[in-house]
């Protein structure tokens, strides 16, 4: 009853419900558009001392938790929960760690709607989407005095993480800035003549150059491919764009043109690194059936060698798809820079708010447990537990080294992604990371470009919904050639009656 209240009473505001330009209605916010929290916790945050006092052995506290692709069946999964409760219970913490059956069907869809029905009650839930308009209705707990005062998620922070939490302080997500970065075959780079070149100059034309090498020699049957995915209204480019959209020169979502701001989308910037990619589906360097692909039928096609490059996240996603690599065709990954140009760089970094992350239950009775489960998880112990798995299974200790057992590949982080001072004792006797994966944090923290973005008010939100999908349309055809490039004077045009000249004004304001 609680709950449906405050649904009924966030229905009655006027609150401005505010989207950024880069992202869709779920993935932007900040700080001046925050919505309040209720249910706030009574007790101090967590962090107020190490390890403060939880439950007790013969009361402990249950801590429910809701993550995407965890279920509650798998062994490694219950092996998890029963060393999370027994290193908590040393430091006098005692909680009954429950991993929640995920909803079926669309869990970016399925989560938010459980949640309000009361379905979904989890304490701790991972949202991938849909958390803005739950934390707007007073659903979510304002994470800022649990990290404010925290030992150990502060010290893994990097200031990615530290902008997005700031901005909107409802999610939590300790990984690298989200950035695809391009990976390919250690083997083939090697026997590539234009491969040297490209990674000495990672200038566009070198890119293409290695593009056409590899379908010459008949290595491949396209060069590049992408999937389905779209991301922050990029019309399914979104990972071709990490590596293409510095060197074109679209910097960032809104950029200066003419003494005023203006959406990258329509400049000519835009229009030339369209028509680089028009050129390379023409010539069947770019996947044909890149807008149809899922990013499991995208994986497959370069796992099996149709497809020369794809781009993943840095990190982990680059980690799985070396070892799968390695596994299928014996060689691992190398990762290439980004191309350059007038700029060079990987996608711009939108620094809002987290698109994805843990959250805490505004209405959960067992805020502080919850807490101190995410507080453990980046401890020292919590990490050894995250990113290396249950001993005795996916590791071993000899000669007080960490040494890897071949069931490691299997495991995967499931709470914090980051490695950032991850130094854990004892120490590894091998890197958690393939090189291929390590390289690809590096080149990212190195090229790492932060988003200019603005926050669209409740009245333009129509228009900015209807401007991406135009750009869908037009992307689309463009690329693949149904029209020419010559009409993106009309695109334009269109773009500013859908709602490209109502935002001038507001631009003009907020960015001045």
């Amino acid at each position: 009853m609680k709950r449906l209240l405050s649904i009924a009473l966030a229905a009655m505001m006027t609150m401005a419900l505010c989207t950024g330009c880069g992202g869709s209605q779920e993935e932007a916010s900040s700080a001046a558009s925050q919505p309040a929290s209720s249910g706030s916790s009574t007790a101090a945050p967590t962090g107020s001392s190490e390890w403060p006092d939880i439950g007790s052995a013969d009361a402990p506290v249950t801590v429910s938790l809701l993550i995407k692709d965890v279920l509650p069946t798998e062994e490694d999964v219950i092996e998890m929960e029963k060393v999370v409760e027994e290193k908590m219970a040393s430091h006098g913490q005692y909680i009954d760690l429950v991993i929640v059956e995920p909803p079926a069907g669309s869990y970016g869809t399925a989560v938010p709607l459980g949640l309000r029905t009361g379905e979904i009650d989890a304490d701790i839930i991972y949202f991938q989407g849909g958390d803005l308009a739950i934390a707007q209705e007073g659903l979510l707990e304002d994470l800022t005095p649990y990290v404010e005062g925290s030992t150990f998620v502060k010290e893994i922070m990097l200031p990615v993480n530290e902008a997005q939490i700031t901005n909107y302080p409802y999610l939590l997500w300790l990984e690298p800035a989200r950035t695809p970065v391009p990976v390919m075959r250690k083997d083939w780079a090697e026997s590539l003549d234009s491969y040297a070149k490209l990674v000495e100059d990672p200038t566009v034309d070198n890119y293409y150059a290695l593009f056409k090498e590899m379908k010459d020699k008949g290595l491949v049957e396209y060069a590049l491919t992408t999937d389905n995915a779209n991301n922050n209204g990029d019309g399914n480019l979104a990972r071709i764009n990490s590596i293409f959209n510095q060197a074109f020169g679209v910097t960032a979502t809104l950029v200066k043109q003419d003494g005023k701001w203006v959406f990258s989308k329509a400049t000519e910037a835009e229009k030339n690194k369209l028509e680089f990619y028009a050129k390379l589906y023409a010539e069947g360097l770019l996947d044909p059936e890149y807008l149809t692909n899922t990013w499991d039928v995208m994986e497959q096609k370069f796992y099996d060698g149709k497809a020369g490059m794809i781009a993943g996240n840095a990190g982990d996603t680059i980690k799985i798809y070396n070892d799968k690599m390695v596994s299928v065709q014996g060689t691992e990954l190398v990762a290439l820079p980004p191309a350059k140009g007038v700029a060079e760089g990987y996608s711009a970094v939108d620094t809002t708010k987290a698109s994805r992350g843990f959250a805490i239950n505004a209405y959960s009775e067992n805020k502080d447990a919850a807490w101190a489960f995410l507080e453990f998880m980046a401890s020292p112990e919590g990490r050894i537990l995250d990113k290396c798995g249950i001993e005795g299974k996916h590791y071993n200790i000899e000669n007080n080294q960490i040494v890897f057992t071949d069931r490691f590949p299997e495991w995967w982080s499931r709470i914090h992604p980051t490695t950032n001072n991850f130094n854990p004792e004892p120490p590894l006797a091998e890197p958690i990371y393939s090189q291929a994966a390590q390289d690809s944090l590096t080149l990212s923290d190195q090229y790492y470009v932060e988003d200019v973005n603005v926050l669209v008010p409740e009245e333009l939100t129509a228009q900015w919904d209807a401007m991406k999908l135009l750009y869908d349309e037009y992307s689309a055809d463009f690329v693949r050639g149904v029209k020419p490039l010559s009409e993106f004077d009309d695109f334009v045009a269109e773009w500013n009656a859908a709602g490209g000249d109502a935002f001038s004004e507001y631009l003009a304001g907020v960015l001045g």
